[in-house]
């Protein structure tokens, strides 16, 4: 992997892990909590900048830790149960395949990036690990995985080119199909959020069934995802931290009694709305002819209006909600103190540097 998309994946996890610490001091995080944060991101560096198989073993102890956490997790007994199961079967081909040959180690990667860069029905991991992680480690879980799957994608080449680009694409479809009917029904930010985020990343998905060639724009797309989608599950838990665990719409009108808390999430939402237009402008003009597959092409277009125009309406519904209507006169509102807007700041401007290389 070039030297340069290494440092890229590095700089968002220490973004990532970096605002969940300077978010959380207002919130006196626990020790612990501190702790899972160093050490998730200490692990997810070592995967993404050192050597193979060196980096084998520090991505088995991302996956160890994601299957630790989701034991310590309060998810439905069947999803916990699948999810580590699958957890289980990518630590063993992690371990596989930085002892067996390259055609091994090619499709074991190959199901290690569908676990990272969540596609049905290989997602319930990663929406298990968003949905029920405690204090800030949501976000931090969305940047890791998105990280270490874009890492395994880009040493994918052959495999996608050779007889899959037809069958990921239409797996991309119907994830972004389901997905996107999962956030509309879910009543809880969270599982929304990791539901947004499944539905966001199957057209990374999408965009590798037409390029026969990994396209250098396509690492920085799916790290602006990764950290809009961190800086969204950052804002909702400084929200959850004030008020605890709430349904949406039981805390409307907060960007009239909370301004900056409402303006960094209107950004923010405005953004992940704004996502999947991003392919369409920037990268499927350029495409040249003689790279093109034509029905994954006619496939990725209809990816792309399903995340915009289911994504476009349960993020306005997330924010009229949350940021606007009448708010609640029985509660004491205090808006984000300077770390947190410091944090949410810093997410949204490494976002938009990402935004900028596309």
């Amino acid at each position: 992997m070039p030297l340069e998309t290494t440092v890229i994946l590095a700089v968002a996890i220490v973004v990532a892990a970096f605002c969940a610490i300077l978010g959380g001091a207002r919130l006196k995080q626990s020790s612990t909590t501190l702790i899972e944060i160093l050490v998730l991101s200490g692990l997810g560096i070592g995967a993404v900048m050192t050597p193979s198989p060196i980096n084998r073993f520090f991505l088995f102890g991302v996956l160890g830790f994601a299957g630790y956490s989701l034991m310590k997790s309060h998810g439905p007994g069947i999803t916990k149960t699948i999810s580590l199961a699958q957890i289980a079967l990518a630590i063993l081909l992690v371990l596989g395949s930085s002892l067996s040959d390259d055609s091994f180690t090619m499709y074991a990667g190959l199901v290690l990036a569908v676990t990272l860069v969540p596609l049905f029905p290989f997602h319930l991991p990663f929406a298990s690990l968003v949905s029920f992680s405690h204090g800030a480690m949501a976000g931090l879980w969305t940047t890791v995985f998105l990280s270490l799957g874009l890492a395994e994608i880009t040493q994918l080449p052959t495999v996608l080119s050779e007889g899959m680009p037809g069958a990921i694409a239409w797996l991309a479809l119907g994830s972004a199909v389901y997905a996107s009917f999962k956030s509309l029904g879910q009543i809880q930010v969270r599982p929304l959020l990791a539901y947004a985020t499944i539905a966001q990343v199957s057209m990374l998905w999408g965009l590798t069934t037409v390029f026969l060639t990994f396209s250098p724009w396509l690492i920085p797309f799916g790290l602006t995802i990764a950290l809009v989608m961190a800086g969204l599950l950052f804002t909702y838990y400084c929200i959850q931290q004030r008020f605890g665990t709430h349904a949406i719409g039981s805390l409307p009108g907060l960007a009239l009694v909370m301004p900056r808390l409402g303006v960094l999430l209107i950004i923010l939402i405005s953004i992940a709305v704004v996502l999947p237009l991003v392919p369409v402008l920037s990268g499927l003009p350029a495409l040249p002819t003689v790279d093109s597959q034509n029905v994954c092409l006619v496939i990725m277009g209809f990816i792309i209006f399903f995340v915009w125009m289911f994504g476009s309406w349960y993020f306005s519904h997330l924010m009229h909600q949350t940021a606007f209507g009448k708010a609640r006169p029985d509660i004491p509102y205090t808006d984000l103190t300077t770390g947190e807007i410091s944090a949410l700041a810093l997410i949204i401007t490494t976002a938009s540097c990402y935004g900028l290389l596309i």
